[in-house]
């Protein structure tokens, strides 16, 4: 697929996520989804799997088509992992299939292989999905990362079009931190970004691990309640959720409140010569719990997890509202 192709495709998705996935495409863009529903096939979606050893699990997959990611009906899907076939399941009405399946005994991360049967697949074939099951004990420690704007640098359209670049430095801190910690990538990207999103963590260095996405319900309710959720989920089996890793202010936020260590990793533009948005965001910065950690950079956020360095938030907050003293006072000039 050419670069055009994957830009085009790229702008018709961000416009029906804006949407909050109505069924009525966004005005104005209606040629071009035309254009490009068929390129965009039929996809099979995963979703990662956090257990304990021993336990049963429910191991599900949903069949979906075109730009409105409707439910393709009467497929057989099959769970495989490593050379043990786990069953076969035709996809209901929504597309949705699953079986259930017993984690081994001892910690560690099963990769199963979700595929349709060679009979039912289209004339454009369906690419596998791999399906994550990290079993964990109970005592296990999580570092929980964003991925947007925090481990990847590009903008959302970039990541859609496939020419997404890592933060500098990201993916080293994270190998490092892998060596004692589950890394959890948690993210309200949509679930049918899961083979892509893999893909690029893979391509780039970052340790393997659970990547947790929206469906489309909930891409709906917002960031926050999102990630509260998934994180409340996630404690109800594994206390030791260590440290947390983000862009968004809610992202600091919400892991202050479900007891992780929260690093808030700021992008500010600098080059912005109004003061009444530096004085905003101090103002939200303040707003945060003291405990949140407030960095520009990987290698600030590397001094704190593994030097015992400290960039409190209120610094960040001193140095905004000094920029915008000093912008007010040169309009005084």
């Amino acid at each position: 697929m050419t670069l055009l192709w994957r830009r085009t495709i790229a702008a018709c998705l961000a416009a029906v996520l804006l949407a909050g996935g109505a069924a009525t495409i966004p005005a104005g863009i209606g040629d071009l989804v035309d254009q490009v529903r068929e390129r965009l096939g039929t996809v099979l979606l995963v979703g990662d799997l956090l257990v304990e050893p021993g336990q049963e699990v429910t191991l599900s997959a949903t069949l979906r088509h075109g730009l409105r990611l409707e439910g393709v009906a009467g497929r057989r899907v099959q769970f495989v992992l490593g050379d043990t076939f786990l069953g076969e399941v035709r996809t209901d009405k929504n597309g949705d299939a699953a079986v259930k399946w017993k984690a081994p005994d001892k910690p560690g991360d099963h990769v199963v292989r979700v595929r349709l049967n060679a009979d039912d697949q289209p004339s454009s074939p369906v690419e596998d999905a791999e399906l994550r099951v990290a079993a964990r004990p109970k005592d296990a420690k999580f570092a929980v990362v964003d991925l947007d704007k925090t481990l990847v640098a590009s903008g959302f359209i970039h990541v859609l079009s496939g020419d997404a670049k890592p933060m500098p430095g990201a993916a080293a801190v994270m190998q490092r931190l892998a060596k004692d910690q589950t890394i959890v990538y948690l993210t309200q990207r949509p679930d049918f970004l899961g083979v892509l999103t893999k893909r690029w963590l893979l391509s780039n260095g970052f340790p393997p691990g659970p990547v947790l996405t929206s469906t489309a319900g909930t891409l709906r309710i917002g960031s926050e309640p999102y990630k509260h959720t998934r994180l409340a989920e996630m404690k109800r089996t594994f206390p030791n959720l260590v440290v947390g890793i983000g862009d968004k202010l809610s992202d600091a936020k919400v892991y202050a409140a479900s007891g992780l260590r929260p690093i808030l990793i700021l992008q500010v533009d600098w080059s912005e010569d109004e003061p009444q948005g530096y004085e905003k965001l101090a103002a939200e910065l303040a707003a945060l719990p003291d405990s949140v950690q407030v960095v520009t950079n990987w290698a600030q956020i590397a001094s704190v997890l593994f030097e015992g360095a400290a960039f409190p938030k209120q610094n960040m907050e001193k140095r905004l509202r000094q920029v915008a003293r000093d912008l007010r006072h040169r309009g005084k000039d």
